[in-house]
């Protein structure tokens, strides 16, 4: 009879190896996708909120210049307030949340647009080959809202001042960066979440993971930051066209 059993443990040397080297390369690769899916959602937040700061400063400046220079580190600050998960851009970004360049981009543009120009660098630690990066960019054009000014018209003021409504919305608000419209989420461990307090949502379902996601003005947490208690979808309508009384927080400006 033929002894197999050094065959087999040379194979189960080689093939242990190549598993958890393809296992490792898997759960890095997932990662990634995640650090590139927050950046992704942070950036659409940091043109969403500089496209109102254009109109502050359109409003400030001769409406003609390009600010750029000035409103840069503001986008920087904004972005990295944006992040979600600070700790995977750590991990896998040069320079984590602080790595994420904005060079480049335009608050407006000569077309009146927010144009965000992203550049970070993503590295890992690969066995046998040691550290990679690699660069990866966004490119995300919003028009600014910057208004208009007709001030030889006779029609009701009223007309020309615009607000924001919430899908099923009770109020209407003056400025869409009201925290209502844009709460302030944060991730926290289910068990912190509990013990500061909050409940389940009722609309998320009844799968929690480890980690929840809060508002500090909420008393429930959320298993999906798209739940739709959290996320708005909002109109931007003229004041004339609703009937709703003003957001108590940001309507009686």
């Amino acid at each position: 009879m033929i002894n197999n059993k050094g065959s087999m443990s040379v194979e189960a040397s080689i093939a242990l190896p190549v598993f958890l080297f393809v296992m490792y390369f898997f759960v890095n690769l997932c990662e990634i996708y995640a650090v590139k899916a927050d950046v992704y959602e942070a950036c659409i937040e940091t043109a969403e909120y500089m496209s109102e700061y254009a109109y502050l400063m359109d409003r400030l400046g001769d409406g003609k210049s390009n600010y750029s220079l000035t409103c840069l580190p503001v986008a920087g600050l904004r972005f990295q307030n944006y992040v979600d998960d600070n700790a995977l851009l750590e991990k896998y970004v040069v320079g984590g949340k602080y790595g994420v360049s904005f060079l480049g981009s335009s608050f407006p543009d000569e077309q009146g647009f927010i144009d965000l120009k992203v550049k970070y660098f993503v590295h890992v630690n690969i066995p046998i080959l040691g550290s990679k990066s690699h660069m990866c960019s966004e490119h995300i054009r919003q028009r600014a809202y910057l208004g208009y000014e007709n001030k030889g018209s006779s029609i009701d003021k009223k007309d020309d001042v615009y607000v924001y409504v919430a899908k099923n919305g009770v109020v209407y608000h003056t400025t869409r960066s009201c925290t209502y419209l844009l709460p302030d989420i944060h991730s926290r461990s289910i068990k912190a979440a509990k013990a500061s307090g909050y409940s389940p949502c009722k609309y998320c379902g009844k799968s929690y993971g480890a980690w929840v996601y809060v508002t500090p003005d909420g008393e429930a947490y959320h298993s999906s930051r798209k739940c739709s208690r959290l996320e708005r979808t909002v109109a931007r309508i003229k004041l004339s066209e609703t009937n709703l009384p003003a957001c108590s927080k940001c309507g009686g400006s």
